[in-house]
């Protein structure tokens, strides 16, 4: 994915949900994101997950490119790794 355009989301992102939750891209493939999902609200919230999906429909608006949630992956107790994958 270009990665201009996946700063720009991320930086969108993160305005909208920070402090409660803040991505970071770990890796950015032509095929695959890895994204890092911390925040306050991680630990205990049980709609925590909804911001990977939110971050899926960001990228899928802004890059005409249609992903899926391959892999969630809890790191620590407030901490979270997700891999998106684009569709075939």
């Amino acid at each position: 994915m270009n990665s201009r355009i996946l700063r720009k989301i991320i930086k969108k992102f993160n305005e909208l949900r920070n402090p409660e939750c803040k991505a970071k891209t770990l890796k950015n493939k032509d095929d695959e994101i890895v994204v890092e999902f911390t925040g306050s609200v991680a630990s205990y919230s049980c709609c925590f997950d909804e911001h990977f999906e939110d971050l899926r429909y960001l990228i899928e608006d802004k890059s005409n490119l249609k992903f899926f949630i391959e892999e969630v992956n809890r790191k620590d107790e407030d901490k979270f790794i997700v891999k998106y994958k684009i569709k075939n």
